[in-house]
Protein backbone atom coordinates (compact mmCIF):
# COMPACT_ATOMS: atom_id res chain seq x y z
CA UNK A 1 0.00 0.00 0.00
CA UNK A 2 2.85 1.99 0.80
CA UNK A 3 4.30 1.72 -2.50
CA UNK A 4 1.48 2.25 -4.42
CA UNK A 5 0.61 5.00 -1.86
CA UNK A 6 4.27 6.82 -3.01
CA UNK A 7 3.79 6.21 -6.90
CA UNK A 8 0.20 8.28 -7.01
CA UNK A 9 2.34 10.88 -5.58
CA UNK A 10 5.10 10.76 -8.01
CA UNK A 11 2.45 10.66 -10.80
CA UNK A 12 0.55 13.48 -8.97
CA UNK A 13 3.42 15.77 -9.02
CA UNK A 14 4.69 14.63 -12.72
CA UNK A 15 1.40 15.33 -13.92
CA UNK A 16 0.84 18.78 -12.42
CA UNK A 17 4.10 19.87 -14.38
CA UNK A 18 3.68 18.21 -16.83
CA UNK A 19 0.30 20.46 -17.99
CA UNK A 20 2.15 23.45 -19.40
CA UNK A 21 4.11 21.48 -21.78
CA UNK A 22 1.11 18.87 -22.79
CA UNK A 23 -1.22 21.99 -23.52
CA UNK A 24 1.47 23.59 -25.62
CA UNK A 25 1.13 20.23 -27.55
CA UNK A 26 -2.64 20.42 -27.83
CA UNK A 27 -2.56 23.76 -28.70
CA UNK A 28 -1.02 23.11 -31.95
CA UNK A 29 -3.73 24.28 -34.73
CA UNK A 30 -3.77 26.00 -38.02
CA UNK A 31 -8.00 26.71 -38.69
CA UNK A 32 -8.02 30.39 -40.40
CA UNK A 33 -11.28 30.60 -37.73
CA UNK A 34 -13.58 30.69 -41.58
CA UNK A 35 -17.31 29.21 -40.32
CA UNK A 36 -17.85 27.55 -43.76
CA UNK A 37 -19.98 24.71 -42.43
CA UNK A 38 -23.90 24.82 -43.00
CA UNK A 39 -26.39 25.73 -40.15
CA UNK A 40 -28.20 23.08 -38.77
CA UNK A 41 -31.70 23.69 -38.64
CA UNK A 42 -33.99 23.27 -35.05
CA UNK A 43 -36.92 21.89 -35.93
CA UNK A 44 -39.86 24.75 -35.53
CA UNK A 45 -42.86 22.20 -34.60
CA UNK A 46 -40.89 21.04 -31.64
CA UNK A 47 -42.63 21.95 -28.49
CA UNK A 48 -40.59 22.15 -24.91
CA UNK A 49 -42.25 21.80 -21.66
CA UNK A 50 -39.47 23.67 -19.38
CA UNK A 51 -37.64 26.17 -18.51
CA UNK A 52 -34.38 26.36 -22.02
CA UNK A 53 -31.32 25.11 -19.95
CA UNK A 54 -28.49 27.74 -20.77
CA UNK A 55 -24.95 26.36 -21.50
CA UNK A 56 -21.74 27.89 -22.83
CA UNK A 57 -19.14 26.65 -25.40
CA UNK A 58 -16.01 28.54 -25.44
CA UNK A 59 -12.94 28.01 -28.00
CA UNK A 60 -10.53 30.10 -29.80
CA UNK A 61 -10.49 32.04 -33.34
CA UNK A 62 -9.40 35.05 -35.47
CA UNK A 63 -5.89 34.46 -33.79
CA UNK A 64 -2.73 34.56 -34.94
CA UNK A 65 -1.94 31.06 -33.05
CA UNK A 66 -4.84 28.82 -32.66
CA UNK A 67 -7.99 28.82 -34.37
CA UNK A 68 -10.70 26.16 -33.48
CA UNK A 69 -13.93 28.22 -34.22
CA UNK A 70 -15.75 24.72 -35.55
CA UNK A 71 -15.90 23.75 -31.81
CA UNK A 72 -18.73 26.06 -32.08
CA UNK A 73 -20.18 24.29 -35.13
CA UNK A 74 -19.69 20.99 -33.07
CA UNK A 75 -21.99 22.77 -30.46
CA UNK A 76 -24.48 24.45 -32.52
CA UNK A 77 -25.06 21.05 -34.13
CA UNK A 78 -25.56 18.99 -30.93
CA UNK A 79 -27.96 21.67 -29.62
CA UNK A 80 -30.00 21.00 -32.51
CA UNK A 81 -29.77 17.34 -32.42
CA UNK A 82 -31.28 17.49 -28.76
CA UNK A 83 -33.56 20.01 -29.14
CA UNK A 84 -35.32 18.03 -32.20
CA UNK A 85 -35.32 15.19 -29.97
CA UNK A 86 -37.37 17.30 -27.59
CA UNK A 87 -34.76 18.53 -25.25
CA UNK A 88 -33.29 17.60 -22.25
CA UNK A 89 -36.12 16.31 -20.32
CA UNK A 90 -38.50 19.43 -21.99
CA UNK A 91 -36.34 21.76 -21.42
CA UNK A 92 -34.95 22.94 -24.81
CA UNK A 93 -31.08 23.72 -25.01
CA UNK A 94 -29.46 27.51 -25.29
CA UNK A 95 -26.12 27.61 -26.60
CA UNK A 96 -23.80 30.57 -25.56
CA UNK A 97 -20.82 30.88 -27.76
CA UNK A 98 -17.49 32.88 -26.52
CA UNK A 99 -13.76 33.55 -28.48
CA UNK A 100 -11.73 32.82 -25.29
CA UNK A 101 -8.97 34.28 -28.02
CA UNK A 102 -6.47 31.89 -27.12
CA UNK A 103 -5.77 34.86 -24.23
CA UNK A 104 -5.77 34.83 -20.35
CA UNK A 105 -7.92 37.77 -20.35
CA UNK A 106 -10.67 36.86 -22.88
CA UNK A 107 -11.03 33.16 -21.37
CA UNK A 108 -11.59 34.98 -17.61
CA UNK A 109 -14.18 37.56 -20.14
CA UNK A 110 -16.27 34.65 -21.38
CA UNK A 111 -16.20 32.64 -17.96
CA UNK A 112 -17.51 36.15 -15.97
CA UNK A 113 -20.01 36.11 -19.04
CA UNK A 114 -21.34 32.31 -17.92
CA UNK A 115 -21.44 33.89 -14.81
CA UNK A 116 -23.51 37.06 -15.90
CA UNK A 117 -25.63 35.11 -18.93
CA UNK A 118 -26.16 32.32 -15.78
CA UNK A 119 -25.47 29.46 -18.00
CA UNK A 120 -26.23 26.26 -16.11
CA UNK A 121 -22.88 24.82 -17.35
CA UNK A 122 -20.00 25.06 -19.95
CA UNK A 123 -19.87 22.47 -22.35
CA UNK A 124 -16.62 21.01 -24.75
CA UNK A 125 -15.04 23.62 -26.18
CA UNK A 126 -11.22 24.57 -26.28
CA UNK A 127 -9.10 26.64 -23.89
CA UNK A 128 -5.39 26.32 -22.30
CA UNK A 129 -6.71 28.72 -19.88
CA UNK A 130 -8.59 26.80 -17.66
CA UNK A 131 -6.60 27.66 -14.92
CA UNK A 132 -8.00 31.13 -15.32
CA UNK A 133 -11.29 30.18 -15.83
CA UNK A 134 -12.18 27.36 -13.09
CA UNK A 135 -11.61 29.98 -10.62
CA UNK A 136 -14.60 32.07 -11.59
CA UNK A 137 -16.87 29.13 -12.68
CA UNK A 138 -16.27 27.87 -8.88
CA UNK A 139 -16.79 30.80 -7.41
CA UNK A 140 -20.34 31.11 -9.42
CA UNK A 141 -21.06 27.33 -9.08
CA UNK A 142 -20.87 26.47 -12.66
CA UNK A 143 -19.52 22.82 -13.62
CA UNK A 144 -17.62 22.89 -16.86
CA UNK A 145 -18.55 19.12 -19.00
CA UNK A 146 -15.83 17.72 -20.95
CA UNK A 147 -13.25 20.31 -20.24
CA UNK A 148 -10.39 19.76 -22.68
CA UNK A 149 -8.01 18.46 -19.47
CA UNK A 150 -5.28 21.07 -19.88
CA UNK A 151 -4.92 22.95 -16.94
CA UNK A 152 -4.21 21.94 -13.26
CA UNK A 153 -7.46 23.06 -12.26
CA UNK A 154 -9.18 21.08 -15.17
CA UNK A 155 -7.56 17.82 -13.29
CA UNK A 156 -8.50 18.93 -9.58
CA UNK A 157 -11.51 21.30 -9.64
CA UNK A 158 -14.45 19.49 -8.20
CA UNK A 159 -16.84 21.33 -11.13
CA UNK A 160 -14.96 19.58 -13.89
CA UNK A 161 -16.02 16.52 -15.44
CA UNK A 162 -13.66 15.56 -18.36
CA UNK A 163 -14.23 12.50 -20.69
CA UNK A 164 -10.58 12.44 -21.64
CA UNK A 165 -7.81 10.54 -19.69
CA UNK A 166 -5.61 14.15 -20.05
CA UNK A 167 -1.89 14.07 -19.21
CA UNK A 168 -1.31 10.49 -18.03
CA UNK A 169 -1.95 9.67 -21.62
CA UNK A 170 1.27 10.14 -22.09
CA UNK A 171 2.50 6.82 -19.50
CA UNK A 172 -0.01 5.47 -21.66
CA UNK A 173 2.28 5.90 -25.12
CA UNK A 174 5.71 4.60 -23.01
CA UNK A 175 3.25 1.63 -22.09
CA UNK A 176 2.57 0.95 -25.66
CA UNK A 177 6.18 1.80 -26.86
CA UNK A 178 7.26 -1.09 -24.42
CA UNK A 179 4.55 -3.74 -25.26
CA UNK A 180 5.06 -3.36 -29.09
CA UNK A 181 8.37 -3.65 -28.76
CA UNK A 182 10.58 -0.93 -28.99
CA UNK A 183 14.36 -1.51 -28.29
CA UNK A 184 15.43 2.72 -28.46
CA UNK A 185 13.13 4.79 -27.45
CA UNK A 186 13.24 8.84 -27.75
CA UNK A 187 10.99 11.04 -26.30
CA UNK A 188 10.77 14.35 -28.85
CA UNK A 189 9.39 17.16 -27.32
CA UNK A 190 9.52 20.95 -26.47
CA UNK A 191 12.78 22.52 -24.89
CA UNK A 192 10.90 24.00 -21.68
CA UNK A 193 11.63 23.74 -18.13
CA UNK A 194 8.86 21.14 -18.16
CA UNK A 195 9.93 18.54 -20.23
CA UNK A 196 11.66 16.53 -17.41
CA UNK A 197 8.07 16.49 -16.20
CA UNK A 198 7.13 15.15 -19.41
CA UNK A 199 9.64 12.41 -19.98
CA UNK A 200 8.73 11.02 -16.40
CA UNK A 201 5.70 10.80 -17.22
CA UNK A 202 6.93 8.56 -20.72
CA UNK A 203 9.26 6.45 -18.33
CA UNK A 204 6.63 5.58 -16.00
CA UNK A 205 4.93 3.97 -18.42
CA UNK A 206 7.54 2.05 -19.98
CA UNK A 207 8.80 1.26 -16.73
CA UNK A 208 5.29 -0.38 -16.35
CA UNK A 209 6.07 -2.76 -19.12
CA UNK A 210 9.85 -3.37 -18.03
CA UNK A 211 11.86 -0.95 -20.47
CA UNK A 212 14.29 1.53 -19.80
CA UNK A 213 14.03 5.12 -19.61
CA UNK A 214 13.69 7.19 -23.00
CA UNK A 215 16.16 9.71 -24.42
CA UNK A 216 14.77 13.07 -25.02
CA UNK A 217 15.34 14.75 -28.10
CA UNK A 218 14.26 18.58 -27.41
CA UNK A 219 12.64 20.62 -30.25
CA UNK A 220 13.41 24.56 -29.94
CA UNK A 221 9.52 25.54 -29.91
CA UNK A 222 9.90 28.40 -32.47
CA UNK A 223 12.04 26.16 -35.16
CA UNK A 224 10.81 25.26 -38.49
CA UNK A 225 13.35 23.29 -39.70
CA UNK A 226 12.74 19.91 -38.48
CA UNK A 227 15.73 17.89 -40.30
CA UNK A 228 18.42 17.80 -37.89
CA UNK A 229 15.68 16.43 -35.43
CA UNK A 230 14.80 13.86 -37.77
CA UNK A 231 18.11 13.20 -38.37
CA UNK A 232 18.72 12.40 -34.27
CA UNK A 233 15.35 10.54 -33.84
CA UNK A 234 16.66 7.99 -36.99
CA UNK A 235 19.08 6.63 -34.69
CA UNK A 236 15.82 4.68 -32.64
CA UNK A 237 13.25 2.19 -33.41
CA UNK A 238 10.27 4.48 -31.68
CA UNK A 239 9.65 7.86 -30.50
CA UNK A 240 7.04 9.17 -28.15
CA UNK A 241 6.50 12.14 -30.17
CA UNK A 242 5.33 15.10 -27.38
CA UNK A 243 4.61 17.72 -30.22
CA UNK A 244 1.73 19.44 -31.91
CA UNK A 245 0.96 18.25 -35.14
CA UNK A 246 2.38 20.63 -37.11
CA UNK A 247 6.45 20.15 -35.69
CA UNK A 248 4.83 15.98 -35.88
CA UNK A 249 4.45 16.29 -39.61
CA UNK A 250 7.25 18.06 -40.15
CA UNK A 251 9.41 15.58 -38.17
CA UNK A 252 7.68 12.51 -40.16
CA UNK A 253 8.14 14.24 -43.36
CA UNK A 254 11.98 15.34 -42.47
CA UNK A 255 12.39 11.73 -41.44
CA UNK A 256 10.87 10.36 -44.61
CA UNK A 257 12.86 12.04 -47.00
CA UNK A 258 16.28 10.41 -45.09
CA UNK A 259 14.78 7.25 -45.17
CA UNK A 260 13.92 6.92 -41.76
CA UNK A 261 11.86 3.84 -40.04
CA UNK A 262 11.11 5.25 -36.83
CA UNK A 263 7.64 4.50 -35.44
CA UNK A 264 6.20 7.49 -33.78
CA UNK A 265 3.67 7.36 -31.19
CA UNK A 266 1.70 11.07 -31.40
CA UNK A 267 0.02 12.15 -27.64
CA UNK A 268 -3.51 12.52 -28.11
CA UNK A 269 -4.98 15.53 -30.33
CA UNK A 270 -1.98 15.88 -32.82
CA UNK A 271 -2.22 13.09 -35.14
CA UNK A 272 -5.84 14.02 -37.17
CA UNK A 273 -6.72 12.91 -40.36
CA UNK A 274 -5.34 16.76 -41.40
CA UNK A 275 -1.93 15.95 -40.17
CA UNK A 276 -1.99 12.41 -42.05
CA UNK A 277 -3.11 13.99 -45.07
CA UNK A 278 -0.25 16.91 -45.09
CA UNK A 279 2.79 14.46 -44.00
CA UNK A 280 2.32 12.45 -47.72
CA UNK A 281 2.63 9.13 -46.05
CA UNK A 282 5.23 10.10 -43.59
CA UNK A 283 3.32 8.91 -40.90
CA UNK A 284 1.92 6.02 -41.78
CA UNK A 285 3.70 4.05 -39.35
CA UNK A 286 2.48 6.29 -36.67
CA UNK A 287 -0.04 5.19 -33.45
CA UNK A 288 -2.38 7.77 -31.22
CA UNK A 289 -4.50 6.94 -28.50
CA UNK A 290 -7.99 8.18 -27.84
CA UNK A 291 -11.00 7.43 -25.40
CA UNK A 292 -13.38 7.97 -28.94
CA UNK A 293 -13.61 5.28 -31.85
CA UNK A 294 -11.80 7.04 -34.90
CA UNK A 295 -13.76 9.46 -37.04
CA UNK A 296 -14.94 7.18 -39.48
CA UNK A 297 -16.49 4.96 -36.71
CA UNK A 298 -20.69 4.83 -37.53
CA UNK A 299 -21.24 6.57 -34.23
CA UNK A 300 -20.05 9.48 -35.93
CA UNK A 301 -22.65 9.54 -38.73
CA UNK A 302 -25.53 11.59 -36.72
CA UNK A 303 -22.58 14.14 -35.72
CA UNK A 304 -21.94 14.30 -39.56
CA UNK A 305 -25.24 14.51 -40.86
CA UNK A 306 -26.02 17.21 -39.03
CA UNK A 307 -22.58 19.71 -38.91
CA UNK A 308 -21.26 18.20 -41.98
CA UNK A 309 -18.41 16.14 -42.10
CA UNK A 310 -15.99 19.01 -41.82
CA UNK A 311 -13.72 17.24 -44.33
CA UNK A 312 -12.19 21.21 -45.40
CA UNK A 313 -11.55 21.77 -41.32
CA UNK A 314 -7.78 22.52 -41.01
CA UNK A 315 -7.29 21.06 -37.60
CA UNK A 316 -8.29 17.59 -38.85
CA UNK A 317 -12.43 17.79 -38.72
CA UNK A 318 -14.14 15.11 -36.50
CA UNK A 319 -10.87 13.75 -36.54
CA UNK A 320 -9.54 16.21 -34.09
CA UNK A 321 -10.59 15.15 -30.29
CA UNK A 322 -11.76 18.59 -28.23
CA UNK A 323 -14.31 18.76 -31.28
CA UNK A 324 -15.16 14.84 -30.71
CA UNK A 325 -15.31 15.64 -27.24
CA UNK A 326 -17.32 18.75 -26.95
CA UNK A 327 -20.07 16.50 -29.25
CA UNK A 328 -19.48 13.55 -27.13
CA UNK A 329 -19.99 16.43 -23.80
CA UNK A 330 -23.66 17.67 -25.27
CA UNK A 331 -24.78 14.48 -25.32
CA UNK A 332 -23.67 13.03 -21.89
CA UNK A 333 -25.04 16.19 -20.35
CA UNK A 334 -28.73 14.77 -22.53
CA UNK A 335 -28.31 11.87 -21.31
CA UNK A 336 -27.17 12.97 -17.33
CA UNK A 337 -29.99 14.61 -17.36
CA UNK A 338 -32.54 13.02 -19.66
CA UNK A 339 -34.76 12.44 -15.56
CA UNK A 340 -33.91 15.92 -14.00
CA UNK A 341 -36.22 18.46 -13.03
CA UNK A 342 -33.49 20.55 -12.01
CA UNK A 343 -31.45 21.83 -14.86
CA UNK A 344 -29.73 24.82 -12.86
CA UNK A 345 -26.21 25.01 -12.32
CA UNK A 346 -26.67 23.29 -8.79
CA UNK A 347 -29.13 20.17 -10.33
CA UNK A 348 -26.24 20.08 -13.21
CA UNK A 349 -23.61 19.72 -10.69
CA UNK A 350 -25.72 17.35 -8.00
CA UNK A 351 -27.03 15.28 -11.45
CA UNK A 352 -23.49 14.50 -12.77
CA UNK A 353 -22.02 13.83 -8.76
CA UNK A 354 -24.37 11.14 -8.46
CA UNK A 355 -24.23 9.40 -12.13
CA UNK A 356 -22.71 6.49 -11.47
CA UNK A 357 -23.65 4.34 -14.54
CA UNK A 358 -23.55 6.40 -17.47
CA UNK A 359 -24.58 4.85 -20.96
CA UNK A 360 -21.46 6.16 -23.05
CA UNK A 361 -23.80 6.05 -25.79
CA UNK A 362 -20.86 4.45 -28.31
CA UNK A 363 -18.44 7.16 -27.92
CA UNK A 364 -17.16 5.46 -24.35
CA UNK A 365 -17.56 2.78 -21.94
CA UNK A 366 -19.73 3.64 -19.23
CA UNK A 367 -18.77 6.74 -17.13
CA UNK A 368 -18.78 6.81 -13.19
CA UNK A 369 -18.81 10.30 -12.46
CA UNK A 370 -18.76 9.08 -8.54
CA UNK A 371 -15.42 7.36 -8.71
CA UNK A 372 -12.41 10.29 -8.45
CA UNK A 373 -9.09 8.74 -9.90
CA UNK A 374 -6.87 8.03 -7.02
CA UNK A 375 -4.17 10.30 -6.86
CA UNK A 376 -4.46 13.73 -5.69
CA UNK A 377 -4.36 16.63 -8.17
CA UNK A 378 -5.84 14.13 -10.63
CA UNK A 379 -8.51 13.57 -9.02
CA UNK A 380 -10.99 14.34 -11.73
CA UNK A 381 -10.07 12.22 -14.46
CA UNK A 382 -12.69 9.90 -15.08
CA UNK A 383 -11.68 8.08 -18.04
CA UNK A 384 -8.74 6.04 -18.10
CA UNK A 385 -10.39 3.34 -20.85
CA UNK A 386 -8.66 4.66 -24.18
CA UNK A 387 -8.27 2.32 -27.93
CA UNK A 388 -5.28 2.57 -29.95
CA UNK A 389 -5.68 4.23 -33.43
CA UNK A 390 -3.49 2.77 -36.33
CA UNK A 391 -3.31 4.74 -39.82
CA UNK A 392 -4.80 2.32 -42.77
CA UNK A 393 -5.66 4.29 -46.12
CA UNK A 394 -4.86 7.76 -45.01
CA UNK A 395 -7.09 7.81 -41.72
CA UNK A 396 -7.12 6.54 -38.52
CA UNK A 397 -8.78 3.14 -37.75
CA UNK A 398 -9.00 1.66 -34.46
CA UNK A 399 -6.55 -1.17 -33.22
CA UNK A 400 -7.52 -3.09 -30.89
CA UNK A 401 -9.73 -3.42 -27.78
CA UNK A 402 -10.12 -0.55 -24.74
CA UNK A 403 -7.46 -0.66 -22.48
CA UNK A 404 -6.95 0.43 -19.05
CA UNK A 405 -4.33 3.52 -19.15
CA UNK A 406 -4.03 3.23 -14.89
CA UNK A 407 -2.22 -0.04 -15.30
CA UNK A 408 0.56 2.00 -17.11
CA UNK A 409 1.16 3.96 -14.15
CA UNK A 410 2.71 0.71 -12.20
CA UNK A 411 6.17 -0.38 -12.86
CA UNK A 412 6.75 -3.78 -13.86
CA UNK A 413 7.56 -6.00 -10.63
Amino acid sequence: MTDQFTRRRRVRGLATASVLLLGLTACGGGDDGKDDFAKPKQNADVTFSGDPIKVMTFTPYDTDTINFKAALDVADGAKVAINNAGGINGHEVVVVPCNEGADPNKAADCARKAVDEGVSAVVGGFSANGDTIMPILEKAGIPWIAPPVISAAELSSKLSYPIVPGVIAQAGLGAKAAQDGCDKVANVMYDLPSSGSVKELGNVGLASDGHAPATVVPVPPTTTDFSSIAQEISDYDCAIMSIPSGPLTGVAAAGASLGSKTKYYAFPGTLTDSAISQAGGALDNAVTMSPFPPAGDPVWDEAKKIVGDMSSEENGGWSYMSYQSTWVGYQLLAEVLKDSDDVSATGVTAAFDAASAVDGLGFTPELDFTQEFPAPGMNRIFNTLVMFHDIEDGALHQDGDYVDLGASLTPAS
